[in-house]
């Protein structure tokens, strides 16, 4: 049947879009840690209706890096919008085709604790010009990839 027409009496007018539009690509994925504290944050800041917007900020030495904020204005054209775990997230087309399937994560260390994106899809190698050794610990061990990258 491949590469066959349906004769043009038998095109029905879809009022709705094919399925392939909605599962083109993989929502972004809010942790229940990330959705506790982004819902602390929100009620915080009295900002209970608005959404978490996630981008690819550009790219470094060891990968992606990210931008996020509060987003108390209505989408724009183009913008696609997931909810997980009680969030609403929006991204832009082009940071989804780099995000796709990423989840938004809380991490608590003593340290250091913020939201970080685990991000499934390989950053393309860039050659580091920055001298401080990016994409390697300390131990000298490189950093592995697709590591969540901490915003």
């Amino acid at each position: 049947m491949q590469g066959r027409k349906a004769p043009a009496a038998a095109l029905i007018a879809l009022d709705f879009e094919p399925i392939s539009s909605y599962i083109s690509s993989m929502a972004i994925m809010i942790s229940s840690a990330a959705a506790g504290q982004l819902n602390g944050l929100l009620a915080e800041q009295r900002k209970a209706g608005a959404t978490l917007r996630v981008w690819v900020a550009g790219l470094g030495c060891s990968g992606y890096r990210y931008g996020m904020g509060i987003d108390e204005k209505e989408p724009e054209e183009g913008d696609h919008i997931f909810e997980s775990n009680g969030i609403r997230v929006v991204v832009d087309p082009q940071s989804l085709s780099y995000m796709d399937g990423s989840t938004v994560n809380w991490v608590d260390e003593q340290e250091n604790s913020g939201f970080a994106i685990e991000n499934p899809n390989p950053a393309p190698q860039k050659e580091c010009n920055c001298g401080g050794g990016c994409g390697v610990s300390a131990e000298g061990s490189e950093v592995a990839e697709g590591a969540a990258d901490r915003v």
